[in-house]
């Protein structure tokens, strides 16, 4: 009777929510750029309040995408969009805490709720980020996930995407990143301010990007 009242529950919040093939297609700001008449050397750059140059997947490096794997999502490749011994622990824990506590969420979770919730906390909004996990894992590849997610992700100092925090923090396209500064960035996501390298807490970035290099050992 609980599992049918559970399955209930989630096709009566999946009749209401947006569609994940929009996902994709959906209009993303993007900083405008002037070049100087050579059409290489860049002079500014125009943006609001969210600098991102999007990219494609060929030209993100492989470090900077096992590195975001190793400290995000360790099991990517592997699952379909969510993991349940990662939720049902969160849920614990939001159970004992009697808090709204964030937690459990995959890559595509996160992508998700960037792209098509808001970050309000709670459990009906928990259960439409799963629900559209799944969808979106359905309809895109993993490697298209990741893009679109790599792509899309803050990284402080109003930097959104890879290609945004390459060039804010390492002054450099991402396709040049090695793999110190990849590591590096794959750290600042988490926690933006309190992991900014113009911040008080280098020590702790620097703790983060160490644990990084040595998941992507393992």
């Amino acid at each position: 009777g609980g599992f049918v009242a559970v399955i209930g529950l989630f096709l009566y919040i999946a009749k209401d929510l947006p569609s994940p093939g929009n996902v994709r297609d959906r209009f993303i700001a993007e900083s405008t750029k002037i070049y100087a008449r050579s059409g290489t050397h860049l002079l500014y750059e125009v943006h609001g309040e969210e600098k991102r140059t999007v990219i494609s997947f060929s030209d993100m490096p492989d470090v900077v995408k096992y590195a975001t794997i190793a400290l995000e999502d360790q099991d990517f490749y592997n699952h379909f969009g969510i993991k349940l011994s990662s939720i049902a622990r969160a849920v614990l824990k939001d159970i004992i805490t009697l808090d709204k506590a964030e937690g459990g969420s995959t890559i595509t979770q996160q992508l998700v709720k960037n792209t098509l919730l808001s970050n309000e906390k709670s459990i009906v909004r928990k259960a439409k980020e799963v629900i559209l996990a799944i969808e979106l894992e359905t309809k895109y590849s993993k490697d298209e996930i990741l893009e679109m997610y790599l792509n899309e992700i803050p990284y402080g100092s109003n930097a959104y995407g890879i290609e945004a925090a390459a060039r804010t923090f390492f002054g450099k396209p991402a396709r040049e990143l090695s793999l110190d500064e990849a590591s590096l960035l794959a750290a600042l996501p988490q926690a933006t301010t309190y992991y900014s390298p113009y911040g008080s807490h280098t020590d702790a970035l620097s703790g983060r990007q160490t644990y990084a290099l040595r998941q992507m050992a393992r």
